[in-house]
């Protein structure tokens, strides 16, 4: 979405006006080529079937022709830069429909406590090693913690607990955190840092893990226990280290193909944090927010729809329950493996106890104009969702897109059906049957697994859908979650559900047009037409003719926003 002052749009209007006067009277509609893309498929992703066109012509960031590579080198001028795919792919820009992209650089700073095949760490001494290397390096200073992303008990057998972490500091705090987001463990140390002791009660929506005595916190934090934790202390203490943070966040982001990359829950500061490297001119892909439903005050002063210095507040974020893997997504029937501390007959739990509450937050968005986005993973928390936003829509008719689902992991059939006249954009989350297809065999059972994220019922409704990395939940890797999105194929090579696998022009739609569509920025991203943004991607091969099974080792190659290439691959 670029801007520019009236009086220099006029300026810029009559300068191309006079260089289009010099070229040749043979050069096809007035259009300046500042770029010009051929030598390969040009997959637009406009259209209910796949199109592709041999070239494209960019100016001043838009794509102003798609046709013939003869025509379109009729445009060539003076500094006109020749692009030759060289057979590689070029598509549009990845738009990721849900992540964290704020946390991005607290991923590729940290230790990488990912398991195979995004990193190594298979038990928890791996784990204790991770942080111990990861101890003795510089960027420890940057927050003053030893820290790292991704563990996952599922593959470890447990969460690490403060004596794990002790092995490895005692002097400085130490915290790991969950490859879903929601859980953390801190050593005996981060502990005292967060001010939790034998006598501290559990915060609404979250739980404190206890030793033995049921009292003394073993380390292990759950939810609203961890997240604002996570969010403070890995927060870089210095403007530097918050740039260095950012910097490596965004490369990371680009590198997965990203041109739009949103923070879906800010918390405090976040967002002055990333309005102030928006002026500085330190982001150079568009960035959305998203204000956690604790801070929406935030919204009254600086909600937009537009974009400036390539960063705006989009809209509001509500989380009512929790991790489906880490079993605290909050369901109407019982897990069939309780989690650690609790009894038999557990469905997990509500982040928002008080529908009222969810209700009034509802109808402050609808009245105010915000889209709101609502994590919701059980079915008990999305029937909470639905009693919340009924009443809203009888007083303010529905709003298509005005809500968005973020993961809806166990949806039920009866829900599926029930989003499209509520006005629901559904934005899912499939990776997970490759990361926990086979762990939710045994915790929800066969038949509820087959059926988690189900893409093939949500578009057979005749609803759009996005697909998701949550990252730093894994890696930001949007050709996993595509491959993961038409394959449905567990880490046990078992395929989850079958009969809700899409396919790669769908899957390819859904971190492309269909994430416009989501964002409302369908009129100028999502796709190769002329009149939008020139944001590009070149891939190694093509996903849409490509072997299914091998879309995930398609590589991004190059990273094109406006037309200005911001990351290549050496």
């Amino acid at each position: 979405m670029t801007r520019r002052p009236a009086i220099a749009s006029i300026l810029v209007a009559a300068l191309a006006l006079a260089a289009c006067s010099k070229r040749p009277a043979d050069t096809t509609p007035s259009a300046v080529a500042d770029l010009i893309v051929f030598g390969g498929p040009i997959v637009t992703m406009d259209g209910d079937q796949p199109t592709t066109v041999e070239a494209i012509v960019v100016d001043e960031g838009k794509i102003t022709f798609i046709g013939s590579k003869a025509d379109a080198l009729k445009q060539q001028a003076d500094g006109t830069v020749l692009k030759d795919l060289a057979g590689r792919t070029l598509m549009p820009g990845f738009i990721d429909g849900h992540a964290h992209a704020q946390q991005f650089g607290t991923q590729a700073v940290g230790a990488n406590l990912l398991a195979p095949p995004d990193g190594t760490v298979n038990t928890v001494d791996d784990l204790v090693d991770k942080l111990k290397a990861f101890a003795v390096g510089p960027d420890v200073a940057l927050t003053g913690w030893i820290f790292g992303m991704g563990y996952d008990d599922a593959l470890l057998g447990r969460h690490p607990t403060r004596e794990d972490l002790d092995k490895v500091s005692t002097t400085v705090p130490v915290m790991a955190t969950h490859i879903s987001g929601h859980f953390a463990a801190v050593n005996t140390l981060g502990l005292k840092m967060i001010g939790y002791d034998a006598s501290t009660a559990n915060p609404e929506g979250g739980v404190i893990r206890r030793e033995a005595d049921g009292k003394t916190p073993n380390g292990v934090l759950e939810e609203l226990a961890a997240m604002p934790y996570m969010v403070k202390f890995l927060t870089p203490i210095t403007q530097e280290g918050k740039d260095t943070f950012l910097k490596r966040g965004l490369a990371m982001a680009k590198s997965y193909g990203y041109t739009t990359a949103n923070e879906s829950r800010m918390f405090g500061a976040m967002h002055m944090d990333m309005e102030n490297v928006a002026k500085r001119g330190l982001i150079d892909i568009d960035f959305i927010g998203w204000m956690d439903y604790s801070n929406r005050g935030e919204l009254d002063r600086s909600f937009s729809n537009t974009y400036t210095d390539h960063y705006r507040l989009a809209g509001l974020k509500i989380t009512l329950d929790g991790s489906p893997q880490g079993r605290t997504a909050w369901r109407n029937v019982a897990y069939l493996i309780p989690p650690d501390g609790q009894e038999p007959g557990y469905k997990g739990y509500p982040a928002i106890p008080d529908t009222k509450q969810v209700e009034a937050y509802l109808d402050e968005a609808y009245t105010k104009g915000w889209p709101v986005k609502v994590h919701a993973n059980g079915d008990a928390a999305i029937d909470k969702l639905f009693e919340a936003l009924r009443p809203v829509i009888a007083k303010h008719g529905v709003k298509p897109g005005e809500v968005i689902l973020i993961h809806g992991q166990f949806i039920r059939p009866d829900q599926v059906q029930a989003l499209k006249s509520l006005g629901i954009f559904p934005s899912m989350f499939p990776m997970h049957t490759f990361y926990w297809g086979d762990w939710y065999k045994q915790i929800v059972g066969p038949e509820q697994a087959a059926l988690i994220s189900p893409m093939r019922s949500i578009l057979a409704t005749g609803l759009h859908a996005t697909s998701h990395t949550d990252a730093p939940v894994a890696l930001p890797n949007l050709m996993q979650v595509a491959w993961a999105t038409v394959n449905r194929t567990s880490r046990s090579g078992t395929v989850i559900g079958p009969d809700e696998r899409v396919t790669p022009y769908e899957a390819m739609k859904m971190i492309t047009l269909w994430g416009a569509e989501q964002f409302g920025e369908q009129a100028t991203k999502g796709s190769i037409k002329e009149g939008k943004l020139a944001d590009l991607v070149v891939l190694s091969d093509n996903p849409l003719t490509a072997d299914p099974a091998k879309i995930n080792q398609i590589q991004v190659l190059e990273t094109i926003k406006e037309g200005k290439t911001v990351w290549a691959r050496e």
